[in-house]
Parts: structure tokens; sequence; C-alpha cells
């Protein structure tokens, strides 16, 4: 067992390995996580003080046992300060009605009428890469059926999964966004596609998680047909003695929140993010167990309890708890969360600004300014300063009618972005650069003077260059490099404090390009130049960039 867990550990190319203990932990030096785990069975009334209690080996998903560990975990977290507040809110527009004790047959499309309260589980999981015949969906043809009952065998897995575990928890109501929103059936008629309330519903999103009495995560499920209460790998463990006669289990180390979870396939997809970080606990179903997550950490299956380094996505309070933060504290925390957003992945790219638009709502609410496609009122010349982060260029998404995103917005595009890392307390910010209500930037727009820009493939970023003066500037384009200075025009958003007044003073700008129907700008890239190179003379004009 342990030659097997070395081998998975190591990279290979080691000649000596040390091992050391470290509490109940066998570890590696210089490797994380641990190799193995030593524990002792519950009940054991000899417990070492430095070795954990727990499970070496994992009941069934699915098991009685499971369930009521699961269970406990609800009661405990019921009286967390900070967790176990009044769920019994406003039920959401339609739930699942899996039934009561008296009745646990029953499973129905329930359609709240107003002021129904209640408590509710939500469910996040992967729609996937799955036909139409695949998937379980609310229409406006079949929403009537639904309503009178759903036959639980004809679910899918996930589904029934969550339909299980929903009454296993003692809660009547589910809430699924396929079933419980209803959905556009592109094939069917006019009269059914009209009934579509995804528009509405999809913005209700921060309530339905933040409301939830707890989210169940079915984060090994690729998609809705794989289920997540599965047979789990099985466990190595080996039974010794000791002096104390209290029997020791060494076993292979499978506690690894990061991997199952962070990197785990579920979190891969744009939607999760927020429905995590809104939730006020969550329990992650993955393929080799399950971890509880509350404001006060992170439990796992095997009865470990974990430091949880993603601290703000367990916060129970959050993103609320951000309007304790200062100004830089709150400016790293928003670009931080739209930066790991933008890495995530989305079946529908036009989905970009409402899959995050719950936790974009509630950090403006926590800031206590308004907020636009990602752009913050309050921090607004920090939030345009936004920039494209890979090789690859990003692309304009295609918007459907009526949600079109402006260019001065990072949801415009597709691809992975970062912000200009501008020193606080360094810089002075143009407040003539105004958020309209259109939405549009208002703002004076000015030529670059005397310069060349040339791209570089070494860092996918062009360099601006003045003569004998050398690189006096950079540029990074959203899309395609342009080196046409006639055809670009720049907003000046700040500039250093260092050098104020002198030529050379560092000026950050937005690189806009007038748009093809003319009468206002589009934005194309963000950089920054020095003073000498950018028109102060007059030459400045009043400008819209959508």
């Amino acid at each position: 067992m342990l030659f097997q867990c070395l081998n998975q550990s190591s990279s290979g190319d080691q000649k000596d390995i040390v091992l050391f203990r470290k509490g109940s932990m066998l570890k590696m030096d210089g490797y994380e996580p641990p190799v193995l785990r030593i524990c002792m069975g519950l009940g054991s009334e000899a417990a070492s003080t430095d070795i954990q209690v727990g499970f070496p080996i994992l009941h069934e998903a699915g098991s009685p046992i499971h369930f009521k560990l699961l269970r406990k975990w609800l009661r405990v977290c019921d009286n967390h300060d900070s967790c176990g507040l009044r769920f019994d809110g406003p039920l959401p527009t339609r739930v699942l009605d899996v039934g009561d004790p008296r009745n646990s047959d029953s499973l129905r499309l329930h359609c709240t009428e107003g002021g129904e309260r209640g408590r509710y589980i939500a469910l996040s999981h992967c729609w996937g890469n799955l036909n139409e015949s695949q998937k379980f969906c609310t229409f406006g043809c079949n929403i009537d059926s639904l309503r009178k009952g759903i036959d639980f065998d004809k679910l899918p897995k996930t589904f029934q999964d969550a339909v299980i575990v929903t009454r296993e928890l003692g809660e009547r109501f589910l809430w699924i966004d396929s079933i419980c929103i209803i959905q556009s059936h592109e094939k069917c008629s006019d009269e059914c596609r009209k009934r579509s309330d995804w528009d509405t519903e999809s913005k209700k999103m921060e309530t339905v998680f933040s409301s939830a009495y707890c989210t169940i995560a079915a984060s090994s499920a690729e998609d809705s047909t794989k289920g997540f209460l599965n047979p789990r790998p099985p466990r190595q463990c080996v039974k010794v003695s000791n002096a104390s006669d209290t029997p020791l289990y060494i076993c292979e180390h499978i506690d690894d929140f990061h991997r199952d979870v962070e990197e785990g396939v579920l979190s891969q997809r744009g939607w999760v993010l927020q429905e995590r970080a809104l939730s006020r606990r969550t329990i992650h179903f993955t393929e080799k167990q399950t971890y509880w997550e509350c404001g006060k950490g992170v439990h796992c299956e095997t009865l470990l309890k974990m430091r949880n380094d993603a601290s703000l996505l367990s916060d129970s309070k959050f993103p609320s708890s951000a309007k304790f933060q200062s100004d830089p504290n709150r400016i790293h925390l928003f670009t931080s969360f739209f930066k790991m957003y933008s890495k995530l992945a989305l079946t529908n790219l036009t989905d970009r600004p409402v899959a995050i638009s719950g936790l974009e709502s509630g950090f403006a609410r926590a800031f206590s300014t308004a907020v636009s496609y990602g752009i913050f009122q309050r921090y607004l010349h920090r939030s345009i300063l936004w920039k494209r982060s890979r090789v690859e260029r990003m692309k304009q998404m295609k918007c459907p009618p009526g949600r079109k995103v402006p260019s001065w917005s990072w949801m415009a595009c597709e691809g992975e972005i970062s912000y200009m890392d501008i020193p606080f307390a360094k810089v002075e910010w143009n407040n003539a650069i105004k958020l309209g209500s259109e939405p549009e930037l208002q703002a004076l727009a000015r030529e670059f003077l005397d310069c060349t820009i040339e791209p570089q493939k070494q860092n996918a970023e062009c360099d601006i260059f003045a003569g004998s003066a050398g690189k006096i500037g950079w540029l990074k384009f959203d899309g395609e490099d342009i080196t046409d200075t006639q055809r670009l025009k720049c907003i000046v958003v700040g500039r250093a404090r260092e050098g104020r007044g002198t030529d050379g003073q560092v000026h950050y700008v937005l690189a806009v390009m007038q748009g093809l129907e003319g009468g206002h700008y589009e934005r194309v890239g963000v950089g920054s130049i020095q003073r000498r190179h950018i028109s102060f003379e007059g030459r400045e004009f009043k400008a819209r960039i959508i």
C-alpha cells in the first residue's frame, strides 16, 4: 500500500524519499498532500490525543449511516451563529415537492403562491453535453403534466439522487434549475416557446441559492445522467495493533478538498462559482467521498476536519461581509472573483453576464454602489482597466437581440482576463469619465502623437515606440492588434503620481476605435503611455463608448 501511494505521490526522479509523521498523517518531505493517514475507529476509548478517530473504510454512498452523518452535519451547523439562521423564507417560483413522511412517494412540480414560505434544498449540477431526448426539462407544453405528478423512474440519475437526498434530510422541497425554470423549447410551437421564463428566473439565482436551507453539489457528475450516489473506489486500509491493544488503521489518504471539489468537473462550470459562493452551506458529493462546507470550515466523510483556504466561498454571510473590507481589499476581492470566473466554461457563451449576476449584485450592495456588466461605479477606473490574460485573442460574443453587452465590459468577450496592476495611492484617476445609463462610458477621446505601435510575439502585446526615445508605453488589444495610430483614439483613465506634470508621466489608457455605424466608439484594448504622446492641446473631443 505504501509503495503504491508513493508511486502516485512522487515524480519518479527522487532517489531518496523521507517520510515523517505529523499527527495522524504520514507525509513525504517536500510533497503535499499526505501519503497515508492513521486513524482509530469510532468508539475507541483509549484514543490518542494526536491520532484522530474516523472511518477507516467508508460506508456506501446512500447507505443509512451515510445519511445519518449528513443529517448530523446539518444539525450541528444549524447551531452555528453564522450559519444557523432562519431558512423558512419565501419559496422560489417553483420547487419540486418530493413528498412528506406520510406520502414519501409523491413527486410533482409545485408552483408557489405569493408569500408562500418554507425550507428547500438547491441542487448544483452540470447539464453536460446531452441531446434533447436525454434532458429532463420543464417546458410550456409539459408544465401542467409535471404539476400533476412526475414519474421518479423517468428522472435522470442525478435528479433521482437529489430527490433521495432531500427526502433523507427530512425536507420536502427541492429546487433544480432545468425543472423549476420553464426552458425554451426550440422544436415546439410558438406558444410553448413564449412561456419560457428563463430570462426572468435566471436573474433570481442569488436569492435561490442564498436562501436555500442547504445546497447539494453533484461534484463528480459530468451530466445529469451520471448521478452522484455511486459506488466509490475502494480505499486501501491496513489494521495494526499497538501497545494499548487499541486497533489502529493505516489508510490511503483521500481527504483532498482542493482536488475533489475545487478542481472537480462541477467547479469548472461558470454558473457554479456563484452557486457555491452564495450558498450558506454545501454538501459536495465527489467520486471518493462526501464533503461538508460551511462558515466553520470543511468536514470530510472520513471525519477529518480541514482548513478551507478558499474561506470566502464558505462564508455564509458572503458577499455581504465584504462591506466591512477596506477599498483595496474590496478591489482585490471582485477582481479575483472575476478573473476566476473568466476561466470557467459555459455551454451557452451568451450566459457570461447572467451566470455571475447574482454574485455581482451582492458585491454591489456590499460596496453601496451601482454595477453594470462587471463594472462598479465606485471602483470605475480599476474596473474598466481589465486586459486579456492569455496569448490567445479574445472573441466578441454574438449577443441575442436585446442582450448586447458593451465593449468596455469583459463580459462582451470570450476568454480569460486579468487587471492592470497599478499600485494603490500612486495613481490619480480621471474623474471626467462617467458611466451613463444607456449603458455607455462618457469620456474625452484623445489622439496618439508621434509614436508607432509594434506587436511583440513573445508577450502577445504591443510596444509603443517614439523614435530615439525608445519604448514609451504598451498596449494590449482584446482581439487582433491594431498598429494604425490614425484609427485609434485613447481615453485617459488615470495617471501616475510620480513625475506629475512632466512629459514622461505615465498615463493609463483605454484604446478605442470608432464603431462601424459611426457616432460612437468601442473599446479595443488597454495600456499605458507617456504624457507627451497624448494630445492635450485642445484636440480632444467628447466620445460615447458603447
